[in-house]
């Protein structure tokens, strides 16, 4: 029955391990995907693997050989071999902690157990904790940093979680504050690694695997993560991923660009314009005499005098000018 819950008589035959003689065999690998804390309803897969070259698996929880599941394993490297067991979809009988063992088909001896894996499914209980983040959601390297995860109901143990970590959440018991259960998760002090996205859920005592629904998620931001992720990938050869800012740059450059030669052209125009105005300024005090104009003359030529002041010509000089002219020829 490869694939399903089955009893110890599922066993094809071969001996349990708990029942066998103590294996020589060392311990396969037991990893989750994707995350060891599921909701009720949802997908996870465990994968056992080891490098032994093993051609069967058997999946065990902690109560015993009660519940198991046997695969035969599947060959994906040169000396490595593994079995996918699926426990979906989930449900509150799944949870519970889970160690693997390997073993080959001609022999009815099991490997050592792998490390164990707790599964845990979420909603179970019916409270909703909070989640605080002291002194801020924005740290620098080497500060110190509290997650306080509260309830009003009753909790035995506070859990915290951190999205996409591969090590095992946190675990704290709570304490009776002020009307309420709470827990401090200290991080002291922080570096780099601790940013990132957090979760908080509880527990009680009686069903261990069993939690809460989770609290509102809480970012920390490790102030000099941005700049050292941009760095590393420099150095490595990759470009760093373009995100929505790399547009809003473009943008507000396009729009600066726009404004300035915009300006330039008003410029220009105003410029022209002014220009057009002095030269017809210009040609209408320049007219010939007897198109009725006026001209600017010099009193010095008249009058002998040194001074070079231009004044303004009537028409009783233009006649003094003409007879002038007259008594010349």
């Amino acid at each position: 029955c490869p694939g399903a819950l089955c009893s110890g008589a599922c066993a094809g035959g071969f001996a349990l391990p708990g029942r066998a003689t103590p294996s020589a065999e060392p311990k396969p690998s037991l990893s989750v995907l994707p995350s060891p804390i599921v909701p009720s309803g949802g997908n996870v897969t465990l994968q056992c693997g080891s490098w032994r070259g093993f051609n069967r698996f058997i999946l065990m929880r902690e109560e015993g050989t009660s519940d198991l599941l046997q695969l035969h394993g599947r060959q994906t490297q040169a000396g490595f071999s593994g079995a996918d067991f699926s426990l979906s979809p989930v449900k509150s009988s799944r949870g519970g902690q889970y160690t693997c063992y390997g073993g080959h088909n001609l022999s009815s001896q099991w490997s050592a157990p792998s490390d164990p894996l707790d599964i845990l499914v979420t909603g179970q209980l019916s409270y909703t904790p909070s989640l605080r983040v002291h002194p801020g959601p924005t740290v620098a390297p080497g500060e110190n940093v509290t997650l306080l995860c509260q309830s009003l109901s009753n909790v035995d143990t506070f859990l915290l979680s951190k999205d996409g970590a591969a090590d095992a959440s946190l675990r704290l018991r709570s304490k009776y504050r002020a009307g309420k259960y709470e827990a401090e998760f200290s991080m002291s002090p922080v570096t780099p690694a601790h940013g990132g996205t957090y979760r908080c859920y509880g527990s009680i005592k009686t069903s261990p695997y069993l939690l809460s629904y989770p609290s509102v998620p809480v970012e920390i931001l490790v102030s000099g993560e941005r700049s050292v992720k941009w760095n590393h990938s420099l150095i490595h050869g990759i470009a760093p991923a373009q995100g929505p800012s790399w547009y809003l740059y473009v943008l507000i450059g396009a729009s600066v660009a726009f404004i300035l030669m915009l300006c330039l052209l008003i410029l220009l125009l105003v410029r022209q314009q002014r220009r057009g105005k002095c030269r017809k300024s210009s040609k209408k005090g320049l007219r010939h005499p007897r198109g009725g104009g006026a001209l600017w003359a010099d009193p010095g030529w008249a009058q002998g005098s040194g001074q070079r002041e231009p004044r303004e010509v009537g028409k009783a000089d233009v006649g003094h000018f003409h007879r002038i002219s007259s008594q010349r020829v």
